[in-house]
């Protein structure tokens, strides 16, 4: 029987191409198989039997000789294989695995080709055994390494969203948890006034060692430690080494249970601010690539804490320079006086934007004839300046209103004058009303409401039965033309009324025009005059319409006019209350 194997050679060629064949396979690393397909009898060089763990073993010379080496969960696609490539005279490319006496299991590549007889039978398969498993584990943690290194983009946006230590922490010790398989992670802070290390920790530790690692002396002898305070890497493999880099710090990792571990130091952009610890219970080889994804994770948490702290330390000065600011403008928020059977209940929310400080002021006093005068303003801006300008204006207009005792119109004529002879140079939009009672309105309990609006919203009136009005009507605002006339005008305050001034931070929102605001704070009043909301509760509750922050202050200041036959209710004193509304009552 005559094989088709090609081209016939000499004897001598024969052994030469032997050779070489026998230098190529020994550099490839790969062993050499011949099968007759008729007789099934299986001649396999030395490598090959090693590959399939067979060296030791008594072979039978025999193609079943494969299925002791063959894992045995692998077999099947191997006969199919090899039947399918037989049956179609094709090339064999298989991978499988096989399982050595000892255990050991290893992944093998097989390549082979069919050879066929004169008649096109197929009758012989010679091929190749090469040992694939490093090759797979190595593209495997290559493609582990990239998936790991794309699953930063991820960190990076939920570190981006987290505004707290705690909050870095927990997305470091999630994304290294899932990606290396750490027990746990620390960060350890440092300042540059040579304070103890700070740690922050996301690891399986007694209370005993959490209470001895949250203030460490910046020499103690722990590799994240020195990590923060001299900025250098240690990647430990195992305790034993950690106790002989770090002898008096090893029992620490015992106590954690941790038994190999790395710590990075974390950079700003212009300091060492402290350094990343990853712990693992198992001994770990430290690879380049486990090394360059740790640094990368050090870098996004670095950024953040340097965000975290930035914003904490802006913030900070903020609240001090809004602290400054709103005892300056609270202090000229005076309390307001009691004349019979008129209560005046006062109230100022300052702008949830921090370290602003608006021009809203209100102010209420007794005239030199006797009548309570309320003023309410706003001067334009949100400074420390406006503020100053703010006390200025309303200590000027309480002097004029002193030294002349004019009608609001000439009280606001004269501070406008003031302004522009002064150079104040400021524009200030504000409302002077003064409650006047002659004999005749005495002995029913009626009022006059006399007031002069400088181009601030209008006020509200409402009666004793709900009927709410705006007060229209209104000259132009302060700072502009000092030679404009300006008017005086009156409405009738029935006994019972309420009257409402206020600044327009009580009805604007964002998005939302001026008209719809002071509708809705129309319906609010009516609705709690209605139900016989006493005035302190009827101000804290339209103030509690608000938005939960406020985007400009609001000052305001109510008036109701009690019957003369019912008494005043009982005084309270200045107050302020939690939510930061200064509360003035009499």
């Amino acid at each position: 029987m005559r094989h088709d194997l090609g081209v016939v050679m000499t004897p001598g060629e024969r052994e030469v191409a032997s050779a070489r064949l026998a230098v190529a396979t020994e550099a490839a690393g790969l062993g050499l198989w011949d099968w007759d397909l008729v007789t099934d009898a299986l001649v396999w060089d030395d490598r090959s039997i090693a590959i399939f763990g067979l060296t030791d073993q008594t072979l039978t010379g025999r193609i079943d000789d494969i299925d002791r080496g063959i894992h045995p969960d692998d077999r099947p696609v191997v006969q199919e294989a090899l039947q399918t490539v037989i049956a179609e005279a094709g090339r064999l490319d298989v991978e499988f695995r096989v399982r050595w006496a000892d255990g050991t299991v290893r992944w093998v590549s097989a390549l082979g080709r069919v050879l066929r007889d004169g008649a096109g039978r197929p009758v012989r398969m010679i091929g190749t055994n090469a040992d694939v498993t490093d090759a797979r584990e190595a593209a495997h943690q290559q493609f582990a390494d990239a998936q790991r290194m794309g699953g930063l983009i991820a960190v990076a946006g939920a570190l981006g969203r987290v505004q707290s230590i705690e909050g870095a922490l927990a997305v470091v010790s999630r994304h290294a948890a899932d990606t290396l398989g750490t027990s746990g992670v620390i960060l350890c802070l440092v300042d540059d006034d040579r304070s103890p290390v700070t740690t922050y920790a996301d690891a399986p530790l007694d209370d005993a060692t959490l209470d001895r690692v949250r203030r460490l002396p910046r020499d103690f002898p722990l590799p994240m430690v020195d990590s923060a305070v001299r900025g250098r890497s240690h990647f430990v493999p195992d305790l034993e080494t950690a106790a002989r880099e770090f002898p008096g710090g090893a029992e620490v990792w015992r106590r954690s249970g941790v038994r190999s571990g790395c710590s990075v130091p974390l950079r700003s952009s212009t300091r060492l601010i402290g350094s990343l610890a990853l712990g693992h219970r198992v001994d770990r080889h430290w690879r380049p690539a486990d090394r360059e994804f740790v640094g990368a994770l050090a870098s996004l948490t670095a950024q953040t804490l340097d965000r975290i702290a930035s914003t904490e330390a802006a913030g900070e000065a903020l609240r001090a320079v809004a602290r400054m600011s709103e005892t300056l403008q609270r202090s000229l928020l005076t309390a307001p006086p009691e004349p019979d059977h008129l209560h005046v209940v006062t109230r100022y929310l300052p702008a949830a934007a921090d370290a602003q400080i608006g021009g809203d002021w209100y102010d209420a006093f007794l005239g030199p004839d006797g009548a309570i005068h309320l003023v309410i303003g706003d001067v334009t801006g949100h400074d420390r300046e406006a503020a100053a300008t703010m006390g200025a204006l309303r200590n000027l207009l309480r002097g004029i209103t002193w030294a002349t005792g004019g009608t609001p119109a000439e009280v606001l004529t004269t501070l406008d004058r003031a302004i522009a002879g002064l150079d104040v140079g400021t524009l200030a939009t504000v409302l002077v009303a003064r409650v006047e009672q002659g004999e005749g309105d005495r002995t029913v309990g009626r009022r006059t409401l006399r007031w002069s609006n400088a181009g601030h919203p209008p006020p509200l009136l409402a009666d004793d039965q709900g009927r709410v009005q705006l007060i229209e009507g209104h000259d132009l605002l302060l700072g502009v033309d000092p030679t404009v006339h300006r008017h005086d005008r009156t409405v009738v305050m029935e006994p019972g009324s309420t009257l409402l001034l206020h600044t327009d931070g009580l009805v604007e929102r964002r998005g939302e025009d001026l008209d719809t605001g002071t509708a809705r704070l129309v319906a609010t009043v009516r609705r709690l005059v209605q139900a016989g909301t006493p005035l302190e509760d009827l101000c804290d509750r339209v103030l509690a319409d608000l938005p939960a922050r406020p985007e400009d202050d609001v000052a305001l200041i109510a008036l109701r006019a009690h019957p003369e036959d019912r008494p005043r209710p009982a005084e309270a004193g200045p107050a302020v209350v939690p939510d930061g509304i200064v509360t003035s009552a009499g």
